[in-house]
């Protein structure tokens, strides 16, 4: 299993509307609302549960290593 920060997440989100080509091409093909996902993109609101689940991925919980 492979943990994402959430840097590595966006810059995986912009890859994938870059693929399909256009944000409302992503926004169509994955039920993603398209204004959450432009600000997402902008760094203006956080991933919601559909834009994760859109990408394949969950939220989990990793111990702070040391503590």
């Amino acid at each position: 299993m492979r943990v994402f920060d959430d840097a590595e997440v966006l810059k995986l989100l912009h890859s994938k509307v870059k693929s399909v080509g256009s944000q409302a091409a992503f926004a169509k093909q994955t039920g993603v609302n398209r204004t959450h996902l432009n600000l997402v993109l902008k760094g203006k609101k956080g991933f919601g549960p559909a834009i994760l689940k859109a990408l394949n991925l969950r939220v989990v919980y990793v111990p702070i290593e040391g503590q």
